[in-house]
């Protein structure tokens, strides 16, 4: 094998005729600029982002789609990437998939999630409906999250990178890779060879760079090992355990991701047919188990092992009664790994390629988009500068390593915390307050950055929970140090009772959690409350909290962000973009064309009317006759027209398109007056 870095002249030009009759796609001629190895989420994603800001790239893809894949759990932190990277780059389909919103773009094989939730079991008794949890997804501004279908997300983002510019090969694996000073050069197992001047490994933990330049590592705390398979028949939790009003939850527990959880592992149910518009039956079954607790059978079938196993917990067992598996069994043994070197000269790992540690927090696609975002920026200045070198990428790998060590010590910990419900509540707290801490990171840093420069720069402070908060940092590194303990101490009460203190003592963490913390069972649905807007004890805090996450920008900025992301991202105005689009081809009748631009209308003064009359009057606006709202005058042309209130002639609404892409301007608000100098 050739060292890292000194392989041989890259040999030969692209064979593009042999290529082209492979794949059945037009090939570039001569050379590339970025060679992607795998075409799921990340690669996909990171192929359309470079293609469309005028990159030759081509994704090799060993397989073909649609092809099962799991890793169907939507987190906000995801979405939230998902927004960012459609907005900073130019391709409105990568947030598709980021909100319930876009079910009318990407179909209904996907499930819903309104929320994250977990029911904590011990062995042989049942379920204790008490030891619930439901973090509830908050419904605006974007809307509730999704469950992936993930055959069908991972196709249509491969048809997406296609659309800008991409070339794909399916079924074309990679056989070798070769680097030197001045390029890199593919050989495929068919025997086609490609020249580019860099390559991402986004190919998954078989990962060939890894493996042909043995990076590969397992020095990590997490131990767990997998059952996984797609079923029929799992009915909710509430028809084998009590209905939703007994545990006095916001929704049901198959309205989103269940976790089962259980001394040495735990359980996830992922329904694909949570909905009223769904058209998917399945749901996605997944077993993780510590093997040091639960050590692998091998005499014994994937499928008998996970049936005998849940037998252990009668209430989990009753769910599973009727279920039918509809795919093979898969089982793996440790899944854990990470990579020694993320970056060389002329080579990234990207994803699973890089390392994995465990799917319970959904932590796995988040890691891979930030870290897309990272490598794209780089890559697309690379191409100016020409310096491919691994020095200019070091901060990727400074990034995705920095994320896979967080998740290692999120997830060790959390399976610890299982063994006993007093550890793992207050635990449970400290996950909720990372995950909202990043999430606040990451959209302030979207609201305040200017270009896509000072996004990354923001970007490289985060650790994938806590939003870069050296203050939740110093909390998390205290809890796990008093986890730890409980393994050599047999006062657990005591442990647990330090660590709800360590999180009472937070005076930035938020009350919902704190109300979490003392017992109650879910986060509030609306989570639009006027305590929000206090000045000290409120969203933005106060000192180095509020200097962190919101720099210098004050309340009325980010209420006004607040409002264009609702109304961006509302339904309405995402079904009048799709209508436009079918108007401008020839396919909408000039009835439902007004019939859409009738919905569309009153979008904005709804918007502030529902907003506004929720905050205290400090900062509360008012709106008379706002329901009196009719359509004045359309525009002979489709792709600009003029709106008026009719109780208010002279205030106009103008909204302009540009493609299939509308830009609201209130002129003067219909009588929208403050009633607060502020």
């Amino acid at each position: 094998m050739k060292p890292l870095n000194a392989s041989p002249p890259i040999s030969q030009p692209i064979n593009s005729t042999t290529a082209q009759k492979n794949a059945g796609h037009r090939l570039p001629v001569g050379r590339i600029d970025v060679a992607i190895i795998g075409s799921g989420i990340a690669g996909s994603t990171l192929g359309a982002i470079l293609a469309r800001q005028g990159l030759k790239v081509i994704l090799f893809e060993a397989g073909s789609h649609p092809k099962f894949a799991i890793g169907e759990s939507m987190i906000l932190e995801t979405s939230e990437m998902m927004r960012s990277l459609s907005e900073r780059y130019d391709i409105p389909e990568l947030a598709y998939f980021s909100s319930e919103n876009y079910f009318e773009r990407i179909g209904t094989s996907h499930g819903v999630k309104r929320h994250f939730s977990f029911a904590h079991h011990s062995e042989g008794q049942p379920f204790d409906q008490q030891r619930t949890l439901q973090a509830v997804i908050p419904k605006q501004p974007y809307g509730h999250e999704l469950h992936l279908y993930r055959q069908d997300t991972d196709y249509f983002l491969m048809t997406v990178a296609i659309r800008y510019g991409a070339q794909v090969m399916q079924n074309t694996p990679v056989q070798s890779v070769e680097i030197n000073e001045v390029g890199v050069a593919l050989l495929t197992q068919s025997g086609e060879q490609f020249e580019a001047d860099y390559i991402v490994d986004a190919g998954g933990f078989r990962s060939l760079l890894a493996e042909q330049f043995d990076l590969r590592h397992h020095n990590l705390q997490t131990h767990s090992r997998a059952i996984f398979t797609h079923m029929v028949d799992v009915p909710c939790f509430h028809e084998v355990t009590a209905p939703k009003e007994t545990y006095q939850l916001p929704f049901q527990l198959s309205e989103g991701t269940l976790h089962h959880v259980f001394k040495g592992g735990w359980l996830w149910v992922i329904p694909f047919d949570n909905h009223a518009k769904s058209t998917n039956p399945l749901c996605s079954v997944g077993l993780m188990l510590d093997p040091r607790v639960y050590p692998a059978q091998p005499e014994l079938s994937p499928e008998v092992e996970f049936f005998q196993f849940i037998e252990r917990f009668p209430s989990i067992a009753e769910q599973f009664r009727q279920a039918k598996a509809v795919r093979n069994w898969t089982r793996t043994g440790r899944i854990q790994y990470s990579a020694k070197q993320v970056v060389g000269d002329r080579f990234c790992l990207l994803g699973q390629a890089a390392g994995f540690i465990d799917p319970l927090f959904s932590k796995g696609l988040y890691t891979a988009l930030a870290c897309t975002s990272a490598l794209a920026e780089r890559l697309l200045t690379a191409k100016e500068t020409g310096d491919y070198s691994a020095a200019y990428f070091r901060s990727v790998e400074a990034l995705t390593l920095a994320y896979i060590q967080a998740n290692d010590q999120l997830v060790t910990h959390a399976y610890q915390s299982f063994s006993d419900y007093r550890l793992w509540s207050p635990f449970s707290v400290l996950w909720l307050t990372g995950a909202y801490l990043e999430l606040v990171k990451l959209t302030s840093s979207r609201a305040l950055a200017i270009n896509r420069q000072e996004y990354d720069q923001q970007l490289q402070t985060l650790r994938l929970a806590g939003g870069g908060f050296p203050e939740f940092e110093q909390l998390a590194q205290h809890i796990y140090t008093l986890v730890d303990r409980t393994t050599l101490s047999r006062d657990i009460p005591k442990l647990a009772q330090q660590m709800t203190q360590q999180l009472e003592q937070a005076s930035w963490m938020p009350q919902v959690f704190k109300a979490v913390l003392n017992g109650k069972n879910h986060l509030p649905s609306n989570k639009l409350h006027p305590r929000l807007l206090r000045s000290k004890k409120g969203f933005m805090g106060t000192g180095q909290y509020q200097t962190h996450f919101f720099g210098d920008r004050t309340l009325p900025f980010f209420l006004s962000f607040y409002l264009r992301e609702r109304i961006k991202y509302s339904q309405r105005l995402l079904q009048f973009k799709r209508d436009l689009k079918l108007w401008n081809r020839g396919l909408l009748h000039p009835v439902r064309w007004s019939a859409a631009v009738s919905r569309v209308m009153p979008l904005t003064l709804a918007t502030l009317v529902t907003t506004y009359l929720s905050i205290p009057q400090s900062y509360r606006f008012s709106i008379e006759n706002r329901s009196d709202h009719s359509l004045i005058n359309v525009l002979a042309n489709p792709t600009q027209f003029q709106l008026n209130c009719s109780s208010f002639v002279s205030d106009v609404v103008d909204v302009r398109m540009s493609g299939d892409l509308p830009t609201f301007a209130i002129k003067t608000p219909c009588n929208i007056q403050s009633t607060n100098n502020q």
